[in-house]
């Protein structure tokens, strides 16, 4: 019996990180949801059943990732308020410091190669389905 793929949504602004965070993803054996901010996320995290992880950049327009995480947490679902949260960024040290309340589960810097993106995914959602794409030394390539 196969289970279905693990779902992730990815959460960036930026087209090209979008693509490549998906397509990685889909490699490594996992279902992927993409959007281009925190509205249309927070819509995606509600719709069928709540996604296993959201890596979500920190710099979105209309809700950033703090605001994202704050409002996703308040969720009235527990499934979604739950999800787990990696948020990406360039500076983990000054974005750390402005989650007050609400920390996400993770903090990736960027960049980042494709090793530690799929460890921290493995952590998260377990291996993807069977009979992915991965491994091979594109894994040393940052994202």
């Amino acid at each position: 019996m196969t289970h279905p793929a693990p779902r992730i949504l990815v959460v960036d602004d930026r087209v090209d990180h979008r693509e490549l965070l998906s397509q990685v993803l889909v490699d490594f054996g996992y279902a992927v949801e993409a959007v281009d901010e925190g509205s249309a996320a927070l819509e995606a995290a509600r719709r069928g059943s709540p996604p296993r992880l959201l890596l979500v950049d920190f710099r979105i327009p209309g809700l950033d990732g703090r605001d994202f995480l704050s409002a996703l947490r308040a969720d009235p679902d527990p499934d979604v308020a739950r999800v787990p949260v990696v948020v990406m960024t360039a500076d983990p040290d000054g974005v750390g410091e402005q989650f007050a309340h609400e920390r996400p589960d993770m903090l990736l810097e960027k960049p980042f190669g494709l090793r530690e993106l799929r460890r921290m995914v493995v952590r998260f959602c377990g291996p993807g389905a069977p009979g992915a794409r991965h491994g091979g030394p594109v894994l040393q390539d940052p994202v």
